[in-house]
């Protein structure tokens, strides 16, 4: 059973160009850069959980 309070760090390598967007993004709502990717997965996968099936019509979601 996974607790809610559970954590895994994740290491993932950005072209420099999309990480200068993520940080001044992330600066924009007073966010750390890790909350901010972390905002922006969350948001995704609601957006991929509400549209699932529009999948093959929508560039937005990613297979």
């Amino acid at each position: 059973m996974i607790r809610h309070d559970s954590k895994k760090k994740v290491s993932i390598s950005l072209p420099m160009e999309l990480y200068e967007q993520i940080k001044t993004l992330s600066e924009e709502s007073q966010r750390t850069t890790s909350a901010y990717i972390r905002q922006v997965l969350r948001v995704y996968l609601r957006y991929y959980a509400e549209h699932a099936e529009e999948a093959e019509r929508d560039p937005l979601i990613v297979k």
